[in-house]
């Protein structure tokens, strides 16, 4: 499942000796776009009135003994607050795991005007902050058979007649 032996070597190599710029390959736009998005299970969040969204993200309280401690005497609050504005917020309730991310950049684009580029580098540098943060995870949608759902996308513009009676012949 990993990567061979010859190429783990070489990106070892270049993650130590960074001025010869040897690293993984980077993803293809393409597959990066059809990932889902989802939120952290932990966070709690609640809409506002003027549109932004106010995320109520916990704080890790495992640091050991003198960590113990020190929370006793100091008492640090148990979680921390973090507002989104109108176009995070609207990006945050997107990100639900229903949604690739190129649905997500569309959907930005039309509700907030935007040229779809500048829609697609925002949504895409919003997305990357979040889950540096652990705020949210993406996921790959695949199929049984273990074929990536995106090659199965032209079941999706059969009827709903076709897809039942394609499925039931191959019982």
């Amino acid at each position: 499942m990993g990567l061979p032996l010859t190429q783990r070597i070489k990106y070892g190599v270049g993650r130590y000796l960074p001025f010869l710029k040897i690293g993984p390959p980077k993803p293809e736009r393409k597959a990066v776009m059809t990932l889902r998005p989802c939120q952290n299970s932990a966070i709690t969040w609640e809409k506002q009135e003027d549109g932004s969204v106010l995320l109520h993200v916990p704080i890790n309280q495992n640091t050991g003994r003198l960590g113990a401690v020190m929370m006793k005497l100091l008492r640090p609050p148990k979680e921390r607050k973090v507002e989104l504005d109108e176009v995070g917020g609207f990006v945050w309730e997107l990100c639900n795991g229903q949604h690739t991310i190129e649905m997500i950049v569309q959907k930005t684009a039309k509700q907030f005007k935007m040229n779809r580029r500048e829609a697609e580098v925002s949504v895409t540098m919003f997305l990357q902050m979040l889950h540096e943060r652990n705020f949210i995870g993406f996921y790959k949608l695949v199929r049984r058979g273990g074929t990536p759902a995106a090659k199965d996308e032209s079941m999706a513009e059969k009827p709903e007649a076709e897809l039942t009676k394609n499925t039931s012949e191959g019982r």
